[in-house]
């Protein structure tokens, strides 16, 4: 065989030889992708069944969203403190005396039916047969409900001439809200805080009005709902503007569907934008309904503004950052991404979905001890005793970031925390600020189990109307407001308002609950 040949055969092996290990490289990267790619549908596969069959574990998970239907049988197993049918144990004189729970009293205001019992007159002796009489009175309550009183309210308005049936002129009717309608203050506040208080959908209240006899038709409602809702606009552009001079705003958005937009499918998505202000005395929650959700609205509801503003890692928001405004993350969407990686994720991310957890169970920890603490005071234990575990939180992270697949669910936890440090660490730049946005995130939970039960709005004009009597509704409730009370005051006043000052005595109604009392 000769030279020529010989070097022939040994390219032609080298050749086969790089081509073989091309193949095998591709054949790993292909295992790989493929091992990642089954990682990842078995946590969705994961997350698919918790939502269906399981139970959220997030510590932040409302009560509200228990299942109607076996309510009693898991509330009646959780023991109430303050119930007088629980007993406790109390030591007493060196031995163990069980006695029932306490409860708070029954509030002096309500009306008062005594029922007096007495003995037989047989029993009125004592055991030497000598008469008793009363001496005083073993006194205990027990609550009494009795359903809604409805009543009629007529308005007899003068007439005048000069003699009998000489008609001249009549007294005018009283301002209302509702010229031409039967509607009092009293009947549209119970209508508003049934709907958008205690989510009730106004065919049910249609039921509930004719089980009393009265036939008022959900249309005549929601007539009233909008009319009102146009009537308040004013009180609504008030609170807006406080909330814009504000130092601090935090800001969230959910999908809400309406039938008849103009354009648009019925099932097409439309955005209910929630803005707060989490801090202060005297707090103010809006709502803004969209039809999409993009930085163009985000910038628009943040045009002018200066101060802090909250939000998660949506990148609409980048839009609202300017010279006048710093943003600040929401670490509830930070944590969240690793509880998913540790409930839903892969057995590989797993165990990191709990070590980013631990990191997070160390700073809420602190942040509940602290709760309450003056600003400046919470502004320096934060900053010496929270950023060392951020500090320590980013290494950890730095260190993992490149060893997970990045669309796993840890790899998606630990990109977000990457992505999004800075503004997760920026409510340690003032002691006024929260660490998350779940002041606003309580308020849109609470509006999604209304809406789960008012299904949909019909139209533009009722999404408008549900967003602006919505933010009257859970200002008033967040202030700890008479909701009824307010509402009343507002509906009565409206008709009469004449000038801006008219108007922010009305706004000052859902804010102060000593309007109110």
């Amino acid at each position: 065989m000769t030279s020529e040949l010989l070097f022939s055969n040994l390219e032609n092996l080298l050749i086969t030889h790089e081509e073989l290990k091309r193949q095998v490289s591709l054949g790993a990267e292909k295992l790989q992708f493929l091992k990642d790619e089954n990682a990842w549908l078995r946590e969705q596969i994961n997350e698919l069944r918790r939502g269906q069959f399981g139970s959220r574990s997030e510590r932040w998970e409302s009560q509200e969203q228990m299942s109607f239907l076996n309510e009693a049988e898991l509330e009646s197993t959780n023991p109430d403190e303050k119930s007088d049918e629980v007993s406790h144990e109390v030591k007493v004189s060196g031995y163990t005396k069980r006695v029932r729970g306490h409860r708070e009293p029954l509030p002096k205001n309500l009306t008062r039916e005594i029922i007096k019992i007495e003995l037989p007159l047989a029993e009125q002796v004592s055991a030497e047969g000598l008469p008793l009489k009363v001496i005083g009175w073993e006194i205990s309550e027990k609550l009494k409900y009795t359903p809604a009183q409805i009543s009629v309210v007529e308005y007899h308005r003068a007439k005048y001439g000069v003699d009998s049936g000489d008609y001249v002129k009549t007294a005018k009717p009283l301002p209302s809200l509702i010229p031409q309608g039967i509607a009092t203050p009293e009947l549209l506040a119970a209508i508003i805080i049934g709907k958008y208080g205690d989510g009730l959908p106004l065919y049910r209240m249609e039921e509930i009005f004719g089980r009393h006899g009265i036939e008022l038709s959900r249309g005549s409602m929601a007539r009233w709902v909008i009319k009102v809702a146009a009537a308040c606009r004013p009180i609504w552009n008030i609170l807006a503007e406080r909330l814009h001079e504000s130092f601090y705003v935090a800001v969230d958005e959910t999908s809400v569907q309406v039938l008849k937009e103009t354009g648009r499918k019925a099932e097409a998505k439309s955005w209910m934008w929630v803005r707060s202000t989490p801090f202060g005395p005297q707090k103010i929650i809006l709502f803004d309904y969209t039809t999409n959700r993009d930085g163009d609205i985000a910038q628009n509801l943040f045009l002018d503004y200066r101060g802090f503003l909250q939000s998660d890692g949506l990148n609409i928001y980048e839009k609202t950052q300017n010279e006048n405004v710093i943003r600040i993350g929401c670490n509830m969407h930070g944590r969240r991404g690793f509880e998913k990686a540790k409930v839903d994720g892969a057995k590989s991310g797993q165990s990191l979905g709990e070590e980013g957890l631990v990191f997070y169970k160390k700073l809420y920890d602190l942040e509940e001890e602290i709760r309450g603490k003056d600003p400046d005071e919470k502004y320096k234990i934060r900053n010496e005793m929270a950023k060392p575990i951020w500090d320590q939180m980013k290494s950890w992270n730095d260190e993992n970031i490149k060893k997970v697949p990045k669309k796993s669910k840890i790899g998606q936890a630990v990109h977000y925390f990457a992505n999004q440090y800075e503004l997760l660490i920026g409510y340690l730049q003032d002691g006024r600020l929260e660490i998350d946005n779940g002041f606003t995130e309580r308020a849109i939970r609470k509006f999604a189990i209304g809406r789960n039960n008012w299904m949909f709005s019909d139209t533009p004009e009722g999404a408008d109307a549900s967003s602006l009597l919505y933010s009257l509704v859970v200002t008033a409730k967040v202030n700890k407001v008479n909701l009824y009370k307010a509402l009343v005051k507002i509906f009565t006043d409206l008709p009469m308002a004449e000038d801006l000052e008219h108007y922010e005595r009305l706004a000052e109604v859902i804010l102060s609950p000593a309007l109110t009392a």
